[in-house]
C-alpha cells in the first residue's frame, strides 16, 4: 500500500488552507494600515478561496474523479 505525505491528506489540505487564511488576514491588516485597497481585496479573495477549498474538493472534485 502506498503511503501519502501529510499534505496529500485531508488534514494537510486543511492545514494549508488555514495558513493561507492567516496570511491573507495579515495582508488585509497591512492593506488597512497603509490604505492600499488592492491589498485588502487580494486578501479577501484568498480567504474566500481557502474557505471554499474543502467543500469544492469534497463535493465536486472527488465526484469527478469517480
Amino acid at each position: 500500500m502506498e503511503q501519502k505525505g501529510f499534505f496529500q491528506t485531508k488534514a494537510g489540505g486543511l492545514t494549508i488552507a488555514f495558513i493561507v487564511i492567516m496570511l491573507a488576514f495579515a495582508m488585509i491588516l497591512a492593506g488597512l494600515n497603509t490604505g492600499i485597497t488592492v491589498l485588502c481585496t487580494i486578501g479577501f479573495v484568498l480567504i474566500v478561496g481557502a474557505m471554499l477549498y474543502s467543500p469544492v474538493e469534497v463535493y465536486i472534485l472527488r465526484k469527478l474523479k469517480k
